[in-house]
């Protein structure tokens, strides 16, 4: 198993036994700092028109000064990597898989070069359909990232792990889960643990679409957007222990 795979688990346990957020983010730089991750933050996607800026912020870790200068610049209404998280749930690279035009958008170039004034060179942005119907992500972030593709899979779990936990801490109200069967769980066991939809359907002699069918009725049951949620929502609540 790889290493973050393993930890991500063992940041699961404990997440949520953590009383607040600044525990939440010294649990994720315990956990990834040795991977050049050392800057991280949960947060809405955009502010309501009722809050200032930084309440959309739900916990961080980021340089000194930083939020107050992305805050007084209203980055928030020109930075890619937010207006890409609205089209997508899968991790992606900070910045440079959000597309923007460079010539038409000098305030993206902007932010890019103020990100770097403040050491923060390269990241992950992990997009968090919340319970809240409003949409989060989770950055990591650093200067140098040691951070292979196939290790994105446990990054998102354990983004979807600190951003469920920086919403409890902050009051938000649990949706009510219905019971998963017998089937289900033994499904998402299997996701929880990495195996792909063909062999999870080999390990239980069903099809495909039958173990697809299974993840979407988990997805409708635990108010999860993804697999990847519901497996958290899962684990979480103890319906699953993988």
């Amino acid at each position: 198993m790889d290493v973050i795979r393993s930890r991500a688990f063992e940041f699961v346990e404990s997440v949520q036994k953590l009383p607040d957020t600044a525990g939440v983010m010294d649990a994720m730089g315990h956990m990834l700092g040795q991977h050049g991750l050392d800057y991280f933050c949960c947060a809405y996607v955009a502010p309501l028109s009722t809050e200032p800026a930084r309440d959309a912020v739900l916990a961080d870790r980021l340089p000194a000064g930083f939020l107050d200068m992305y805050s007084e610049g209203q980055f928030v209404w020109d930075d890619p990597a937010l207006r890409y998280c609205k089209t997508t749930l899968r991790p992606f690279r900070w910045l440079r898989d959000a597309p923007y035009d460079p010539n038409r958008e000098p305030r993206a170039i902007e932010l890019v070069r103020r990100a770097r004034d403040f050491g923060m060179v390269d990241g992950v942005m992990v997009p968090v359909a919340s319970p809240a119907g409003r949409m989060g992500h989770v950055f990591f972030g650093g200067s140098e990232i040691d951070l292979p593709e196939r290790e994105l899979p446990a990054l998102h779990l354990m983004a979807l792990y600190a951003f469920d936990r920086a919403l409890r801490l902050r009051g938000q109200p649990e949706a009510p889960k219905l019971a998963l069967s017998l089937r289900e769980c033994e499904v998402l066991t299997l996701a929880a643990i990495g195996r792909s939809t063909e062999e999870i359907a080999g390990a239980l002699t069903i099809t495909g679409r039958t173990v697809k069918a299974h993840i979407k009725s988990c997805c409708r049951k635990l108010g999860a957007a993804t697999r990847t949620q519901a497996v958290m929502i899962a684990m979480r609540d103890r319906i699953i222990s993988p």
